[in-house]
């Protein structure tokens, strides 16, 4: 029989797909976090499975020790891990399961700042040629995506879940479904119009007429691409130009940032196009305004070193 913990776990997965509508993707990752606590939990303290009021800061602490010391896990995937739990135990006290939220008492280890990869301009010039070479209904496919996630900075799961009425040509725009389900609208650029326009009159010479609401990506067999797919397909087009640490799509969305404010983009219209939360999260991308200002320093300030 399941544990009080895995039973109320099960009911925070359900409250976090129905009530704030997280993603199939982010409630996998929950779980599995959340999983792997509960295992731990078995060979730590099987009382706190069964009263998950026996759970203390010391408990948590030492499950972090677990991950950092015997699992030498990175401080970024602790970190994950941590925030899952907080966010468990904040609804584990709201529902009067526990009687103190002790997960908020204990600090999220400090992370390292990282600068996302990103394509250069010419190297992502570089990837949409190298594309364009091919005249298959495919080819124009994974150039109408690589076109339209550089267009637009949206994230896989917001590409794998666009329908023919997301798509505007009439306002040059394109909706799509963010996290927590909350839309945005965001401009298209007119290369990616004319990739998505020339791969969608060669899915219709392959498949068919769309008709509204059907999946605009498709794979071979006609059906939906899925995320892994399009990982798969993006992967292919970065590797084959460039050789980057990471290759997913979301390099393409760090592209976009990036290029954006290199050409003076506003940091809180950023912060709209990618439909980030909070202003904190895109101000990663402040590496670029930041060696901006330190050219334009070098170049002007009389006792800045040499030139």
């Amino acid at each position: 029989m399941d544990s009080v913990l895995i039973q109320q776990i099960d009911k925070f997965l359900i409250w976090l797909e129905v009530e704030k509508r997280y993603s199939p993707e982010t409630l996998r990752g929950y779980q599995i976090d959340l999983n792997q606590f509960c295992l731990f939990l078995e060979n730590y303290d099987m009382e706190c499975l069964n009263d998950p009021k026996q759970i203390d800061r010391g408990v948590l602490r030492s499950f972090l020790g677990y991950l950092t010391g015997e699992l030498r896990q990175q401080p970024r995937s602790v970190a994950r891990k941590l925030a899952a739990l907080k966010s468990l135990f904040k609804y584990l006290h709201r529902e009067e399961i526990v009687t103190l939220n002790i997960a908020a008492y204990v600090h999220t280890p400090k992370l390292p700042g990282v600068i996302p990869s990103y394509l250069s301009e010419s190297q992502i010039v570089a990837v949409l040629e190298k594309l364009s070479e091919t005249d298959s209904w495919m080819g124009k496919r994974d150039l109408a995506m690589v076109e339209l996630f550089y267009s637009t900075g949206m994230r896989v799961s917001e590409l794998a879940g666009l329908t023919t009425s997301d798509l505007n040509r009439n306002k040059g725009t394109v909706t799509v479904l963010g996290k927590g389900s909350k839309q945005r609208v965001i401009p298209v650029g007119q290369y990616a119009w004319e990739a998505l326009e020339n791969y969608q009159f060669a899915a219709k010479h392959k498949f068919g007429a769309r008709e509204a609401n059907q999946a605009i990506f498709l794979g071979k067999n006609g059906t939906p691409l899925g995320q892994n797919g399009i990982r798969l397909r993006v992967r292919r087009a970065i590797k084959a130009i460039a050789e980057l640490k990471k290759m997913s799509p979301h390099v393409l969305r760090h592209t976009f940032a990036t290029h954006l404010l290199n050409a003076g983009a506003d940091l809180m219209a950023l912060k709209d196009l990618l439909g980030h939360a909070n202003l904190s999260t895109t101000q990663v991308y402040t590496h670029v305004q930041v060696d901006k200002m330190k050219k334009a320093f070098k170049m002007a300030h009389p006792r800045a070193g040499k030139k």
